[in-house]
C-alpha cells in the first residue's frame, strides 16, 4: 500500500466518478481503475460501489478513506515542517479553557515571530483535553482555573502526569451576561437572584468528573443549564436565552464585548467558593517561544490583578498535591 494508492482513492471518493478523478489527477482511467483494483485486492474489501452512474463508498470504503485521509495529512505535515534544505520548522501549540485573554497573549507571539519559520496553533479545548495535550506534549503550554472545587483533584493529576502548574492571577468570580439581561442594571449580582436563569457552560465530554468542570460549582447545584461546545455558541445562547455563565472578568475587549456585561457575584455564607485562580501548566523546560508567552499571558491577564513582568510571581506548589 502507498501513499500513492491512498491519494488516488481520496480524489475518487470526492469525485463519485473514475473518469473525472482520472481527469483531475492526469492519469489515464484505465490506470486509475487498476490502482483502485489493485488497493482492493490487497486490503480485501471492496472500497466503492461501481453503478453506470459512477461510483459511491460502500461502509468499509468510508471507513478507510477516514484513515488514509489522516494518514496523508501527516505526511503532509512531515513534508512541511522539514523543508529540504535541512531546515526545520518549530511547532508552537497552546491549549486552554476558554479565556479570551489567552487569545490575546497568543496573538502578540505570533506577530513576534516569523510565521513562515514557526506553525503556530491555539487550542480551545476542555478542561481534560488540555492536560491531555500538555502531558503529550502536543502543546507546550496549558491554561486553566483552579478553584477549592477542584484544586485538590487536579493538583494530583498534574503531579501524576508530571506537569508543572504555576499560577497566573487570582481573582473574584464574576457574572457574564448580555447587556439586556434583566440583571444587567445591577453593580453587584447574588448568587440566589442569577441561578434563576439558565447558566450556559461548556461541555467537557461523556462520563467527565464534576472537578473537570469550567464552572465554578458542580451541576447539581445549577436548577437550569445549557451546555455549549463552543465559546460563540454560548454568547448567542446567552443573549436568546437570558442565560449567563460565570467568569473571571478577563473578557474585556474581546470580540462582540459590547453587547455584554461582567459584573461581580456577591461573596456570601451560601457560596462555598467565591474566588478562583486561573494558571498555566507545561510538562519540560520551557522554550523561548514559550516563556514569551508567559510573559504575554501576565500582561493579558485582569487587568486589576496584572503583575508587571519582573516582579515575583507566586508558583503553586504541585509537590505535595494535599497543600
Amino acid at each position: 500500500m502507498t501513499l500513492q494508492q491512498l491519494k488516488y482513492a481520496m480524489v475518487v471518493a470526492r469525485t463519485g466518478s473514475m473518469n473525472k478523478a482520472a481527469e483531475s489527477l492526469y492519469i489515464s482511467q484505465p490506470t486509475l481503475t487498476n490502482t483502485i483494483r489493485g488497493l482492493e485486492e490487497e486490503t480485501g474489501i471492496t472500497l466503492f460501489n461501481r453503478t453506470n452512474k459512477g461510483v459511491n463508498l460502500t461502509s468499509e470504503g468510508s471507513d478507510f478513506i477516514f484513515y488514509a485521509k489522516k494518514v496523508c495529512d501527516q505526511y503532509e505535515q512531515l513534508i512541511w515542517r522539514y523543508d529540504g534544505k535541512g531546515n526545520t520548522r518549530k511547532v508552537f501549540s497552546v491549549s486552554s479553557q476558554h479565556y479570551a485573554f489567552v487569545c490575546e497573549a497568543f496573538a502578540e507571539v505570533v506577530k513576534s515571530y516569523d510565521a513562515s519559520t514557526f506553525h503556530f496553533s491555539i487550542l480551545e479545548t476542555t478542561t481534560p483535553k488540555t492536560i491531555e495535550d500538555v502531558r503529550n506534549q502536543i502543546s507546550e503550554v496549558g491554561v486553566l482555573f483552579l478553584s477549592d472545587f477542584n484544586r485538590d483533584e487536579l493538583k494530583r493529576i498534574f503531579v501524576d502526569s508530571g506537569l508543572t502548574y504555576k499560577k497566573i492571577v487570582s481573582c473574584r468570580f464574576y457574572v457574564y451576561l448580555g447587556k439586556n439581561h434583566p440583571l444587567a442594571d445591577r453593580t453587584i449580582i447574588d448568587y440566589e437572584d442569577i441561578i434563576k436563569y439558565p447558566i450556559i457552560t461548556y461541555e467537557q465530554g461523556k462520563n467527565s468528573p464534576l472537578y473537570m468542570s469550567e464552572e465554578i460549582f458542580g451541576e447539581q447545584d445549577y436548577p437550569y443549564s445549557v451546555k455549549v461546545s463552543d465559546r460563540a455558541s454560548m454568547l448567542q445562547i446567552m443573549k436568546k436565552l437570558n442565560g449567563f455563565t460565570f467568569c473571571s472578568g478577563a473578557v474585556k475587549g474581546a470580540v462582540g464585548w459590547s453587547d455584554y456585561k461582567v459584573i461581580p457575584l456577591r461573596e456570601s455564607a451560601h457560596l462555598p467558593y467565591s474566588s478562583m485562580e486561573i494558571g498555566y501548566i507545561h510538562k519540560d523546560e520551557l522554550s523561548e517561544i514559550g516563556k514569551k508567552f508567559i510573559d504575554e499571558l501576565y500582561k493579558a491577564a485582569p487587568a486589576e490583578e496584572y503583575q508587571p513582568e519582573g516582579t515575583d510571581r507566586p508558583e503553586a506548589d504541585t509537590s505535595n498535591p494535599d497543600k
